[in-house]
Parts: C-alpha cells; sequence; structure tokens
C-alpha cells in the first residue's frame, strides 16, 4: 500500500470533511487536497502516523478525540485536552469553535 493508499484508507475511516482535517493535522487545505486527491503521492511519514493517531483517538476514546479537536481549533496548549478545568474554561469564555470543528462536533453527538 502506497503512502498516499494509506493515508486516504484512513481519512476515509475517520468519516470527517477536509477543512476539520486540516485544523487536526495543522495542514493547509491545499496540502490536504494534494494528498487525498493523488496530485501527491509520497505523503510524509509524520502525516500518516498522525492520522493514524487520530483515527485511534477516534476510536477508542470519542470525547477525549473531541476535546482534542477544540484544542487544536483554539490553538491553545495540548494540557487543555486532558484538564476539565482547562475545558470548563474553554467553554466559560463562550469562544465557539470554528464551522468545520463544530460541524464535526455535532455530527459525532448526534450518532
Amino acid at each position: 500500500m502506497t503512502s498516499q493508499e494509506e493515508f486516504q484508507d484512513y481519512f476515509t475511516r475517520l468519516g470527517i470533511d477536509q477543512p476539520a482535517l486540516c485544523i487536526l493535522l495543522g495542514v493547509q487545505r491545499s496540502t490536504l487536497n494534494k494528498w487525498s486527491t493523488g496530485k501527491v503521492t509520497q505523503i510524509p511519514a509524520v502525516a500518516i502516523t498522525a492520522i493514524k493517531m487520530l483515527w485511534f483517538m477516534k476510536e477508542s476514546d470519542g470525547e477525549m478525540f473531541e476535546r482534542w479537536a477544540m484544542v487544536q481549533d483554539f490553538g491553545v496548549p495540548a494540557i487543555y485536552a486532558t484538564n476539565d478545568k482547562a475545558q470548563a474554561f474553554l467553554h466559560m469564555i463562550k469562544r465557539e469553535p470554528s464551522a468545520p470543528i463544530r460541524k464535526y462536533i455535532m455530527k459525532a453527538t448526534a450518532k
């Protein structure tokens, strides 16, 4: 399996759209588009590892995956993902997540 096929496989397994995945991976949409359409077939190993870890997190702990999505979206330190007080702070400041992350969370909680 090529790196592009492996990346596409995990992208499909995640079941999220490109804008949300861009936020979670911290890459530009144009980069992600090139990876997912096959325009670039040699995807960096770190990107393959990252998407596998995102899939693993989503499958094993959906709540943690949602917390991680919020942390990435807000651009705050990773401690906010595991610390309940920090999570409460994010909600207290009433900052809404970006549209892609909000769409993902609404879709995930509807299941």
